[in-house]
């Protein structure tokens, strides 16, 4: 072989590679995941993740919403991965067809969710013909169920206004409203005279804030996944040593005072990654006892049927660390 021949196969070689290269690099890659998410205080580690520029934009993207029930439209709209959710909320869409696994507990609601009643109305009993403001998602149809129990009273009873918790303070204007169930901070424009008859502090551990990720897309994003749950709980972790930094930075994406938020956080509590473990691994005693509770609950809430599919509803297995 000569050496113009030698060159010649060279420089195919090299054309050839090249042209391999390009073809490769136009491939597409694994598109970020897309989490919505609206302001609470317990998902606000991802926002202050975002904006502190922690959070990878090549492999998550927060779609921020107005509400609940906004989280879990744009999930039925399939235009998003994953949400920020209440558990009861996933146990509503999975019954809806839409396949859900929740690989995080955020937080756990002891007295941040709250019924308000003007002041004349001083007992639950007296709500009996009044109209409740709320927003039209299961975790308001499932505190309604519980006060409306405790009180002795049925849906027939008392008459139902909605809308999105953002508006909950244009809602308490109108003078049709006699109570409202909603969450703190409370928002602009609901009067500090309201009376809280009810919280969450009177269905403990049954209202928690969770992670919910498209059951078909979990592999496929989990890089995705746990980079985005690090970064929650690194951030959860300066949050729960009281960092008065962490506490000024949070405070102004949820549009409140660094007193407000601070009152917030008295009224939840934050699961750590051993608590996380215990509760998402299938099948252990800690798992199957939490489930079973707020399932009997919803059930009697006539929010969910009697036989409820718990097939890969809970994955433990994207929580940062080991894992066996």
């Amino acid at each position: 072989m000569n050496m113009t021949t030698k060159s010649s196969l060279w420089i195919l070689s090299v054309v050839v590679l090249l042209c391999v290269f390009a073809l490769n690099s136009r491939q597409p890659s694994t598109p970020a995941i897309k989490v919505a998410v609206h302001h609470w205080i317990g998902y606000e580690s991802l926002a202050l993740s975002e904006q502190e520029h922690l959070l990878d934009p090549t492999l998550v993207t927060l779609v921020h919403s107005t509400s609940l029930s906004e989280s879990a439209a744009l999930l039925r709209q399939n235009k998003v991965d994953a949400a920020a959710l209440t558990f009861d909320e996933v146990f509503q869409l999975r019954q809806e067809g839409i396949p859900l696994t929740v690989v995080l507990i955020f937080d756990v609601s002891a007295g941040a969710d709250i019924l308000l009643t003007r002041p004349e109305i001083n007992s639950l009993k007296q709500l009996k013909g009044k109209t409740i403001g709320m927003e039209q998602s299961a975790l308001s149809q499932l505190l309604l169920s519980a006060i409306l129990d405790k009180a002795e009273l049925t849906p027939l009873d008392i008459d139902l206004r909605y809308g999105i918790v953002a508006n909950h303070g244009q809602l308490w204007q109108q003078p049709a409203i006699d109570a409202l169930l909603t969450y703190l901070p409370l928002a602009k424009g609901i009067d500090q005279d309201a009376t809280c008859l009810f919280d969450s502090r009177q269905i403990p551990n049954t209202i928690r804030d969770v992670l919910a990720v498209r059951s078909d897309r979990c592999e496929s994003f989990r890089p995705a996944l746990q980079h985005l749950l690090e970064c929650h709980f690194n951030i959860l972790t300066k949050l729960t040593q009281n960092d008065p930094d962490t506490l000024h930075r949070i405070a102004p994406l949820l549009g409140f005072s660094v007193q407000q938020t601070a009152e917030v956080l008295r009224k939840v509590k934050f699961p750590s990654l051993e608590c996380n473990i215990g509760f998402l691994t299938p099948n252990t005693k800690k798992s199957h006892q939490a489930l079973d509770t707020l399932i009997s609950t919803m059930q009697q809430a006539e929010l969910l049927p009697q036989h409820v599919n718990c097939e890969r509803l809970i994955d433990s297995s994207f929580l940062p660390g080991p894992q066996e």
